[in-house]
């Protein structure tokens, strides 16, 4: 769901909705849930994930120091003062959370059932 609707978005074709898409549920979002991400890993078993701990702790660089600041200023040029387009730039956002936490949800319901143990 999370990607069909994403790429519904893309294929209305309308900027503001397409940034407020990558900017509030990507760039924005990401740093803050990958910390949490790393916190975690480094205090379960930081000796087998340094790779993965690189990787994320490079996104949370890259989003939080560049592509965040960046998608930000993104939006104030392609919404400027029109009222429409912001609303409809919320309304992706809030929808694209939304789906975002639908996806999260699954995964985390499906690693629980595997991790079951049937008698």
């Amino acid at each position: 769901d999370f990607v069909r609707y994403t790429f519904e978005v893309i294929h209305r074709g309308k900027i503001h909705e397409i940034a407020s898409l990558f900017t509030f549920g990507r760039e924005d979002l990401i740093p803050d849930m990958f910390i949490e991400i790393v916190k975690e890993l480094k205090a379960e078993a930081p000796e087998r994930m340094n790779g993965f701990l690189y990787y994320l702790e490079r996104h949370i660089e890259v989003d939080g120091d560049d592509h965040g600041p960046l998608s930000l200023r993104l939006m104030e040029e392609v919404c400027e003062n029109d009222a429409q387009k912001w609303e409809d730039a919320t309304l992706v956002a809030e929808h694209a959370l939304k789906m975002r936490m639908h996806l999260w949800n699954g995964v985390r319901n499906k690693i629980q059932t595997k991790s079951v143990v049937r008698v």
